[in-house]
């Protein structure tokens, strides 16, 4: 069973990389309307169990979608929701599923990093599932447009982010070194403003 302290370092740079790049799409109106509209829905507070529990009980880190749809599927009292929205991430808002069950909202995902045991989620009702073109997987679509990982306040500055992020790695450095500094420039450069 894996657990949070044998993640490979290989693994964690790929998945550093993997944010970095899903983070960095190129920017539309659509992406600044809807991320007005979702902002101002109602949130509520959801409760992560610890990592541990969760991977004992078979959930899959980094995979909310999945873990919640197994959980409504594998529920003999039938007592478990599927609710998808978004988690608030400083200024963006991150594609996010979690589970109500019995009237208790909980985050059914493990993290491998340092995470808080409760954080807000706006749950949207404009989010529907669409079979893929396969028939093998979903896909989330909020009326008619299929969803990014995320809503970006300013997606600029993750294009510019993920440029640095890869000069940074092309000149040595590595992807969790280049993660921090550009986090540090970047928080360094909104104290500024």
């Amino acid at each position: 069973m894996e657990t949070i302290a044998n993640v490979a370092a290989s693994d964690l740079a790929d998945m550093i990389q993997r944010s970095i790049e899903l983070m960095a799409f190129p920017l539309s109106a659509w992406e600044a309307t809807t991320y007005a509209e979702v902002i101002a829905l109602p949130r509520v507070v959801v409760t992560r169990p610890p990592a541990e529990g969760l991977l004992a009980t078979g959930f899959v880190p980094y995979d909310c979608h999945r873990n919640c749809a197994e959980q409504v599927a594998n529920d003999p009292r039938s007592s478990s929701r599927h609710v998808i929205g978004w988690l608030p991430h400083g200024e963006d808002l991150i594609l996010h599923s979690v589970a109500e069950i019995a009237g208790r909202w909980l985050c059914l995902t493990p993290q491998f990093g340092a995470t808080h045991s409760r954080f807000d989620f706006i749950p949207d009702p404009h989010i529907e599932w669409r079979d893929g073109d396969d028939g093998s997987c979903k896909t989330a679509f909020r009326q008619g447009h299929e969803l990014p990982e995320a809503l970006r306040k300013n997606p600029l500055r993750h294009i510019r982010m993920r440029d640095q992020f890869l000069a940074m790695v092309k000149a040595g450095m590595s992807p969790l070194e280049a993660r921090d500094a550009v986090a540090k420039a970047t928080e360094c450069s909104s104290e500024e403003l």
